[in-house]
């Protein structure tokens, strides 16, 4: 399935749907809204030994996890993503990386020649639903907080600048770290109180962000979690103004916290099978912003196989 809406697929459309169109034993579908990822992929009726081509960024990556792990214990296909959105975090950090041209012709190879080097990477995905929600939003990175502010800030002010690639993005984060040095944290990093039970314990504060993922790394290689269980969920939660944050920042992003930040309430991380978050609004979930009723439950699906070439 490929996003003509995404990125870079509407820089280089033609020449990419022409190698698409090459693939063996292909079956391709245009997808623009998750009513027609999850139209699509019904009518593909994938088999465990199936391969699903995302070629889009992380909201399309999204829509298409969603659709696959809709009904419990339904075989899901292996995948491939092709990074052709605007940040391609998933996908960067999954082990794909480059130009989509290069993928889309690096997958031809493997499929054409049996080349040996491609390899699955199992990697869990959230499973995100409410109370009053039957349908679960799946993906790899969930935000609340600052977080979803800071994706509104990115689409509302610097996505019409024209900024390409991870440019946009970049500016968005660099603004945002700069109002926790001024007077305007308040409005651009708002705070949730929102009680949140990991690993049998509640925790409740005005947090400054929540943030879980299952990927090992998010944007700019960072990787804020610390938690010491073996799972695959890693959740972390910093507090409205807790001690020395901005001094603290390098090593939250590094996941590498003093024993002075360990014992301090304002900062959480665990690894976890499944968390619930009380009193949210909205949450984010691979750059799309959901709206919440009731109690948010978050869970780690079994692994999904994505090929890495």
């Amino acid at each position: 399935m490929i996003n003509p809406l995404s990125g870079r697929v509407r820089r280089q459309q033609a020449r990419m749907c022409r190698l698409i169109h090459r693939l063996p034993r292909a079956c391709v579908a245009q997808v623009r809204t998750p009513a027609e990822v999850e139209t699509a992929i019904a009518n593909w009726a994938l088999m465990e030994n199936d391969l699903l081509v995302v070629v889009g960024g992380d909201g399309t990556l999204q829509a298409a996890l969603t659709s696959l792990l809709q009904t419990p214990g339904a075989k899901v296909p292996k995948v491939f993503i092709v990074p052709a959105g605007t940040t391609n975090m998933s996908a960067n950090a999954i082990g794909l990386r480059g130009s989509p041209l290069r993928a889309i012709k690096a997958l031809t190879r493997w499929l054409t020649h049996d080349d040996h080097t491609a390899r699955e990477k199992p990697t869990a995905v959230l499973q995100v639903s409410d109370s009053h929600t039957r349908r679960a939003q799946c993906g790899l990175f969930f935000g609340a907080g600052s977080i979803v502010t800071g994706v509104r800030y990115f689409h509302e002010r610097v996505r019409p600048t024209g900024l390409k690639g991870l440019a946009g993005p970049l500016t968005a984060f660099v603004r945002m770290l700069l109002a926790l040095f001024s007077r305007t944290a308040s409005h651009l990093l708002p705070t949730v109180n929102a009680p949140i039970t990991v690993n049998g314990t509640t925790r409740e504060a005005p947090w400054l962000l929540v943030l879980a993922t299952t990927l090992d790394k998010l944007l700019l290689g960072s990787t804020p979690f610390w938690g010491a269980e073996h799972q695959p969920m890693r959740l972390t939660a910093i507090a409205q103004a807790p001690a020395r944050l901005c001094r603290a920042l390098p090593a939250v992003l590094r996941g590498r916290p003093s024993a002075a930040m360990r014992q301090d309430p304002g900062y959480l991380s665990h690894n976890a099978q499944h968390a619930s978050i009380d009193h949210l609004h909205e949450y984010l979930l691979d750059g799309e912003i959901f709206p919440v009723t009731g109690t948010l439950e978050i869970k780690a699906s079994p692994p999904v196989r994505f090929i890495t070439l």
